[in-house]
């Protein structure tokens, strides 16, 4: 048996088995927490993919909802500035009878209120 003098090498106190098998099974423990937190951290990752897939879906849609509902109020104002067109040439065009029915007053006291609210374009006013 070895004796424990430390002043000699070959004689040095080596580690007893049982405490390298201590130490080995601590660091599986570690290794294994590792482990599950790499786990748990891969699974946060695929959700968090999932998450921005949906998330991105979600916004193509909406852009699109926003680009077909644009398309519909650029639609919606042609024609009520079309019918603004009409009504305002009616309007000129009843303009030279010295006395009109109520409902041409009506209808330019209408536009009027269109035009001043912001609701017709800009273009083809006759002013």
């Amino acid at each position: 048996m070895p004796s424990s003098d430390p002043t000699r090498p070959e004689t040095a106190i080596l580690p007893d088995r049982g405490d390298l098998i201590v130490e080995l099974a601590r660091r599986l423990e570690v290794l294994d927490g590792l482990l599950s937190r790499l786990e748990e951290a891969e699974r946060q990752a695929k959700d968090a993919s999932e998450f921005l897939v949906r998330t991105r879906r979600w916004q193509e849609e909406t852009v699109r909802t926003i680009q077909e509902e644009r398309a519909r109020m650029r639609q919606r104002q042609r024609a009520l500035d079309e019918l603004a067109d009409h009504a305002r040439a009616a309007v000129a065009a009843l303009a030279q009878y010295r006395s009109l029915p109520r409902e041409v007053h009506e209808l330019a006291v209408e536009l009027q209120v269109l035009d001043a609210a912001g609701f017709l374009s800009r273009r083809g006013r006759s002013r």
